[in-house]
């Protein structure tokens, strides 16, 4: 299991998948708003989302989880 952390300090703007999903390497799956900047957090490997630890407009703090994939 890998855990997904958020990459600063801010809002999420949107999840783009929820648990169950299978994702491929890079691919985006939560976006982040820092500072009016826009950032995407994407997967690390290949998997499946075993859970999503947030919802559109939660604010979040760096390294915070925001979801899982096994």
């Amino acid at each position: 299991m890998t855990e997904i952390k958020s990459p600063a300090v801010g809002v999420v703007l949107e999840v783009l998948v929820s648990a169950g999903d299978a994702v491929t390497a890079e691919q985006e799956l939560v976006v982040v708003e820092s500072m009016k900047i826009e950032i995407p957090v994407v997967a690390p490997r290949a998997g499946t989302v075993s859970s999503v630890a947030v919802e559109r407009g939660a604010h979040v703090k760096e390294n915070d989880v925001v979801l899982t994939l096994d």
